[in-house]
């Protein structure tokens, strides 16, 4: 009897000290890895939000539209307009944007329902309202627009992400704006209907 009486506090400081080591496993699977812990923080947004203040920028969405092709003015030793055309559609994401503390680009994506994404162009269209390739100075806002490529059927659902530099990625522990554009199945035709085949951007 002795011996069973003195048996049973191990066993119950064995089984004390396997739940402390499942525990802590546990927290450490729970804990975010290193990639997790450098990933660029987002910051949350939508068209319809005021300006949106990052680490290094801040931004006003002021709206968008879909167009089938764009024209421009040509070359200065070529006076005739030129057409500036997509295999999908063009989107033109109408923002102001200001660098808050050093010169820099603010670049972005349209990122789709199904996780792919789309880079704004930097020289297409070759306008100087293409926000892709406009270097900003600090503290002045620039009003302008990015321009996207996109297949028609990759507008429902779309985020428009904005992000400092010129990498083609945000920075690690970086901020990311992301910014729900609102298209839903019946905004995106709606959309669709009403572009234009071809928006004149001379003026």
């Amino acid at each position: 009897m002795s011996a069973r009486r003195a048996g049973r506090p191990r066993w119950r400081d064995a089984a004390l000290v396997l739940l402390a080591l499942a525990l802590i496993v546990g927290l450490r699977k729970a804990e975010p890895g290193y990639e997790e812990k450098l990933a660029p923080i987002v910051l949350p947004g939508s068209a319809e939000l005021e300006r949106i203040e990052a680490r290094n920028f801040a931004v006003d969405v002021r709206g968008f539209k879909l167009a089938r092709a764009y024209l421009v003015a040509g070359p200065y030793h070529d006076p005739q307009p030129k057409r500036v055309s997509t295999s999908g559609v063009w989107l033109s994401v109408v923002a102001e944007v200001e660098a808050l503390q050093s010169p820099g680009l603010v670049d972005a994506y349209i990122r789709t329902r199904d996780g792919l994404k789309y880079r704004a162009s930097r020289d297409r269209p070759d306008h100087d309202a293409n926000l892709g390739a406009r270097t900003l100075a600090p503290l002045l806002p620039e009003l302008g627009a990015w321009f996207f490529e996109v297949p028609p059927d990759r507008l429902q659902g779309a985020h428009l992400e904005v992000f400092w530099g010129v990498l083609g990625a945000p920075g690690r522990v970086d901020h990311v704006v992301d910014i729900d554009l609102g298209i839903d199945d019946e905004r995106a035709q709606a959309l669709l209907d009403e572009a234009p085949p071809l928006l004149d951007l001379r003026g």
